[in-house]
Protein backbone atom coordinates (compact mmCIF):
# COMPACT_ATOMS: atom_id res chain seq x y z
CA UNK A 1 0.00 0.00 0.00
CA UNK A 2 1.35 3.70 -0.71
CA UNK A 3 1.22 6.28 1.15
CA UNK A 4 1.08 9.78 0.13
CA UNK A 5 2.05 12.29 2.55
CA UNK A 6 -0.03 16.19 2.11
CA UNK A 7 1.28 19.04 1.63
CA UNK A 8 -0.35 22.25 2.37
CA UNK A 9 0.85 25.23 0.07
CA UNK A 10 0.88 28.53 2.22
CA UNK A 11 -0.35 31.33 0.09
CA UNK A 12 -0.08 34.95 1.15
CA UNK A 13 -3.32 36.94 -0.39
CA UNK A 14 -1.97 40.66 -0.66
CA UNK A 15 -4.82 43.01 -0.56
CA UNK A 16 -6.30 44.96 -2.93
CA UNK A 17 -7.75 48.19 -2.76
CA UNK A 18 -9.06 48.82 -6.68
CA UNK A 19 -12.87 50.10 -5.82
CA UNK A 20 -12.28 54.02 -5.89
CA UNK A 21 -9.92 56.49 -4.37
CA UNK A 22 -10.56 59.47 -2.29
CA UNK A 23 -8.71 63.05 -1.09
CA UNK A 24 -8.48 63.33 2.42
CA UNK A 25 -9.39 66.27 4.18
CA UNK A 26 -9.43 67.50 8.05
CA UNK A 27 -11.79 69.71 9.63
CA UNK A 28 -11.14 72.85 11.03
CA UNK A 29 -12.69 76.37 12.48
CA UNK A 30 -12.19 79.69 11.72
CA UNK A 31 -11.12 81.76 14.50
CA UNK A 32 -14.11 84.21 15.13
CA UNK A 33 -17.00 84.79 17.67
CA UNK A 34 -19.03 82.25 15.51
CA UNK A 35 -16.53 79.37 14.67
CA UNK A 36 -17.22 78.42 11.27
CA UNK A 37 -16.53 75.12 9.82
CA UNK A 38 -14.45 74.31 7.30
CA UNK A 39 -12.49 71.64 5.33
CA UNK A 40 -8.52 71.68 4.96
CA UNK A 41 -7.20 69.33 2.23
CA UNK A 42 -4.27 67.53 4.36
CA UNK A 43 -3.25 64.57 0.69
CA UNK A 44 -1.75 65.25 -2.55
CA UNK A 45 -2.11 62.04 -4.00
CA UNK A 46 -5.08 59.90 -3.97
CA UNK A 47 -5.83 56.99 -1.39
CA UNK A 48 -7.43 54.01 -3.09
CA UNK A 49 -9.96 51.58 -0.96
CA UNK A 50 -11.76 48.72 -1.12
CA UNK A 51 -15.25 49.31 -0.82
CA UNK A 52 -17.41 46.88 2.21
CA UNK A 53 -20.99 46.23 2.93
CA UNK A 54 -22.52 48.22 5.77
CA UNK A 55 -24.49 45.73 8.01
CA UNK A 56 -27.89 45.57 8.89
CA UNK A 57 -27.08 46.00 12.18
CA UNK A 58 -24.40 49.21 12.14
CA UNK A 59 -26.87 50.91 9.83
CA UNK A 60 -30.50 50.62 12.20
CA UNK A 61 -27.98 51.72 15.33
CA UNK A 62 -26.76 54.81 13.36
CA UNK A 63 -30.20 55.43 11.95
CA UNK A 64 -31.30 55.21 16.09
CA UNK A 65 -28.26 58.29 16.64
CA UNK A 66 -30.32 60.11 13.03
CA UNK A 67 -26.88 59.62 11.03
CA UNK A 68 -27.07 58.87 7.67
CA UNK A 69 -24.24 56.07 6.66
CA UNK A 70 -23.26 56.14 3.22
CA UNK A 71 -20.15 54.20 2.64
CA UNK A 72 -17.73 51.68 4.54
CA UNK A 73 -14.25 51.58 2.89
CA UNK A 74 -11.01 49.66 3.71
CA UNK A 75 -7.69 51.37 3.52
CA UNK A 76 -4.03 50.55 4.14
CA UNK A 77 -3.63 51.38 7.28
CA UNK A 78 -3.47 55.01 8.34
CA UNK A 79 -3.95 55.77 11.94
CA UNK A 80 -3.82 59.69 11.56
CA UNK A 81 -7.12 59.49 9.97
CA UNK A 82 -10.05 60.61 12.63
CA UNK A 83 -13.42 62.03 13.32
CA UNK A 84 -12.47 65.31 12.58
CA UNK A 85 -11.40 63.88 8.71
CA UNK A 86 -13.42 64.21 5.98
CA UNK A 87 -13.32 62.19 2.30
CA UNK A 88 -14.19 63.49 -1.27
CA UNK A 89 -14.86 60.59 -3.06
CA UNK A 90 -15.99 61.56 -6.71
CA UNK A 91 -17.89 64.69 -6.39
CA UNK A 92 -19.55 63.92 -2.76
CA UNK A 93 -17.92 64.77 0.84
CA UNK A 94 -18.44 62.28 3.53
CA UNK A 95 -17.01 62.68 7.14
CA UNK A 96 -15.47 59.97 9.03
CA UNK A 97 -17.86 58.30 11.47
CA UNK A 98 -16.00 55.56 12.70
CA UNK A 99 -12.59 54.00 12.39
CA UNK A 100 -11.29 50.90 13.09
CA UNK A 101 -7.44 49.97 12.77
CA UNK A 102 -6.10 46.14 12.91
CA UNK A 103 -4.16 43.31 11.21
CA UNK A 104 -5.36 41.13 9.04
CA UNK A 105 -4.88 37.13 8.72
CA UNK A 106 -2.11 37.88 6.26
CA UNK A 107 -0.25 40.23 8.65
CA UNK A 108 -1.02 43.46 6.46
CA UNK A 109 -1.97 46.15 8.81
CA UNK A 110 -5.29 48.05 7.79
CA UNK A 111 -8.19 50.23 8.38
CA UNK A 112 -11.78 50.62 7.96
CA UNK A 113 -13.53 53.74 7.42
CA UNK A 114 -17.35 54.15 7.86
CA UNK A 115 -18.68 57.10 6.44
CA UNK A 116 -21.68 59.46 7.10
CA UNK A 117 -22.91 62.33 4.89
CA UNK A 118 -21.16 65.45 5.12
CA UNK A 119 -23.43 68.52 3.50
CA UNK A 120 -22.83 72.29 3.35
CA UNK A 121 -19.35 71.91 2.78
CA UNK A 122 -17.27 75.08 3.14
CA UNK A 123 -13.47 74.87 1.44
CA UNK A 124 -10.68 76.27 2.77
CA UNK A 125 -9.95 78.85 0.08
CA UNK A 126 -12.86 81.25 1.23
CA UNK A 127 -11.33 81.44 4.77
CA UNK A 128 -8.14 82.74 3.90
Amino acid sequence: MMHYKETTLSRTIIPTYNDGCFKLFEIKQKNSTYPEEYIKEVTNEPIWFKELSISDKLRFDAEQRDKKLTIKIRIPQIKEITSMNVLKIGNEYHKVYNVYHFINDEGYKETDLTLENYPNVQLEESHE
